[in-house]
Order: structure tokens, then sequence, then C-alpha cells
């Protein structure tokens, strides 16, 4: 069944506030004024644009507090419309992937098993750029959505046209506007089971109270989140994407380099290094496989081996961003103490122990263990191998990314 604002909002809304209120359609009439007709009219979804002073006397008499007041007011369709639509029939499902990605049916199966885990409301899938966030969420919700019928909310960057109200809810500035396009989106969803996944549609994460209010006053709802750092919302599981695993990004490769019509022989040592220099990141392998229309193998590792930068836009810009710009990106959200993490880290590719790092980059234990532990759910920083005797390693790509920069900025010194 569909449920939407216009269809089930309005009256469901009346007809819960007055058994909250404990008052019969009566005496809800005596205190509004409004006949008991129309009252039950309205409860019972006849009347579905009732007037505006006929919503201003309901939400007096039942002594509605302003949150639900706004509900009450989206729903009657004079503030925060919205076409949301909850319910199979309506529900904004993200394009199948088809097949699980290749090396990554283990963090599927965890990861929709986390959503379904009894008393697990948010959960934020953090990773380096090009790591296959986006895929993973995709895969996911096409799960759910396939194993039980539920209904999927996408937004992504370009929510904006497609989901506005939900947009302004939870990334607006917090006051009366905001509550009142939260008031729509909760009215829309109301108790219904349904998954909304945040594919990264603003920088910022989304306002805690926000919410906190969105997932009390929805009970059925999860939310999936991707991110490039954790929300620290309460209730937020964050569940880390690491780069693929070596053989699984080998196997990733030469499928691309083969629908480009660039097949590797067995045994080619080529394929691994190009995995390696790329940080095993599918999105830098899609990224690089891309060029293999016009040039060779050799071609492409000799120039990773140089500068892997400017391979890392796809071919094509219309089938892909730019991965080094997304790299920038996530540097550029770094604190002080990060920022001297990363600078140690990136002159050292054999990396270094936390307690060394502490003392390289000048930093107290407690500060430099926090700015580690920031970068690497950002997936910026890797602990390997893990145990007593680890070291932390920034990614290839990310000293690539900020030595092209430094470069960059001499040049522009020299010409000025």
């Amino acid at each position: 069944m569909e449920v939407t604002e216009e269809t089930r909002g309005f009256d469901h809304l009346v007809l819960r506030y007055r058994t909250r209120a404990g008052l019969t359609q009566q005496e809800l009439a005596d205190f509004s004024t409004i006949s008991v007709r129309a009252i039950r009219d309205l409860e019972h979804g006849r009347a579905q644009r009732p007037r505006r002073d006929t919503v201003r006397l309901l939400a007096d008499a039942l002594r509605l507090n302003e949150r639900d007041r706004a509900r009450l007011e989206a729903a009657a369709g004079r503030t925060a419309r919205t076409d949301l639509r909850v319910g199979p029939s309506g529900a904004a499902v993200p394009p199948p992937t088809g097949t699980v990605p290749i090396g990554r049916r283990d963090e599927a199966d965890a990861l929709t098993t986390d959503l379904g885990a009894a008393g697990r409301r948010i959960v934020t899938l953090t990773g380096a750029p090009g790591a296959g966030k986006t895929t993973l969420a995709m895969e996911v919700a096409g799960r759910l959505h396939r194993r039980s019928d539920l209904p999927v909310l996408w937004v992504d960057a370009s929510g904006a046209e497609a989901h506005p109200a939900i947009l302004e809810a939870l990334y607006g500035s917090w006051g009366r506007e905001s509550r009142e396009h939260l008031g729509a989106v909760t009215g829309s969803i109301g108790e219904e089971e349904a998954l909304l996944v945040l594919d990264a549609p603003r920088f910022s994460a989304p306002d805690a109270r926000a919410l906190a209010e969105l997932l009390s006053d929805c009970p059925g709802l999860r939310v999936l989140s991707t991110a490039h750092r954790p929300h620290r919302v309460p209730g937020e599981q964050v569940f880390l994407l690491d780069p693929l695993r070596p053989q699984d990004a080998v196997e990733l490769l030469r499928a691309l380099l083969a629908a480009a019509g660039a097949d590797v022989p067995d045994g080619d040592p080529a394929a691994a290094e190009i995995c390696a220099l790329l940080d095993h990141l599918p999105g830098a392998l899609h990224a690089v496989s891309s060029w293999a229309a016009v040039y060779g193998t050799a071609t492409l590792l000799g120039s990773l081996r140089e500068n892997p930068v400017p391979l890392l836009a796809p071919l094509d810009l219309g089938r892909g961003g730019d991965l080094a710009a997304a790299v920038r990106f996530s540097l550029a959200d770094r604190d002080p103490h990060e920022e001297a993490v990363l600078e140690v880290l990136c002159a050292a590719p054999g990396g270094e122990q936390a307690d060394a790092l502490a003392r390289r980059a000048g930093l107290g234990l407690t500060d430099c263990g926090r700015a580690l532990m920031s970068l690497v759910s950002a997936g910026l920083v890797r602990r390997l191998p893990h145990g007593p005797s680890s070291r932390f390693h920034t990614l290839h790509l990310v000293r690539a990314v900020r030595g092209s920069q430094g470069r960059a900025d001499d040049r522009r010194e020299m010409a000025l």
C-alpha cells in the first residue's frame, strides 16, 4: 500500500492526537467549535484540504506543541509540501547493482545483518574516497527491498530535487522552517517500515536533533548513511569499508581491463602492482582501467609509478568523478593534529608505530591517538598488521595527492 501525506497524513494525525489527548469526537468538537460531522469527515479522510482556520482551531483545542502543530499543518498541505512517497509502489528504490560487487560479499552480508539487528537504527558507512561506499549501499538497500519489499528512500547529492523536505529537515538550519519540513517527512513515513539512505547528500553531518526526532517519530525507519567520517550522533553504528583484498582487487582489475579490450596475461605482475599503487580501491581501479581504451598496460603502469593523480579522473568524465578531487576534499577537512600526523606518515612509506608517530608529530599521546582514529575512520590511514607491532600507514594516493598539491603551490609561488 502506498502511504502519502495527501492520502493518509492529516486524517491519521488528527485521530492520533485526539486519542492521545483522551478526547471524544464530541469533546474535540466542543473545544474547537468545529462540528462533530466535520471532525468525523477529517478523521475518515473525506476532507483532504482543510481550511487554515480549521487546522488552527484543531491544533489549539488539542494543545499541540510546536513540532506537532507543524506536522499537522504540513499534512494539511499548508506548509512544507513534499512529494515523498513511502510504500512499495512509491518507494525511491536505488538502481540495482545486478550482482554483488567483486570482493564485497562479506561486507554486504555484514552490513545487511547490522541494519536488521534489533535496536540498530542508524549505520554510517565510512571509508576512503573510491572504497565503494555508494555501490555497497546500493547492494544492501537492494537486498533489503527485494527480501521484504522494504521501501527505500534514496537521497544523494542530487536530492535537492528528489527529496527537498528530507534535506531541509536534516541538513537545514534548525528552526521553525526545518521543523515544518521534519513534520512533513515524519507525517509521510509514519510508522511504516522503511530504509532511508543518505548517500553523502551534504558534506556536513545531519542535525543530531532532527535525526533523533525523525527516528523517534518513525519507529519503523532505519537509516544508512555514507560519509567521509562518522556523524557522531546518538545510536550511530560506524561501519568502516576497507580497500579490497589484494586478490580481489586483481580480479576486479582484470575484469575491467578485459571490458576495455586490454587483457592481462595470468601471472603478469603488472596487475598486482597497479592495484597496489592504487591502494586496492575499486573507484581508483575503475578510473585507471578506463584509460586502457587508448593506452597499454605497460604505459599505464609507468604513469602510475611516476604520478597516479592524472589518471584518477576517468577517460570519459561523464562516467564518474575525479577521485583525486574527492581525496583533496577529504584532506581539506582535517584539523591541525590530523594534518601533523598526515605530514609524518606521508614522509614514512613504511609506516610508523603510534608512540613514535606522536613524538615525530610533536603531539601528546591523547591528541595523536584521537587524530589517528579520526584518520582511520575516514579511510585515509590504515593500521597494518593488527596487533602489538602494528604500524600506521597512509594511503599511497593520499601521499600522491598531497605531493601534487605541494608541487602546484610551488609553481604558484614561482609565478609570483
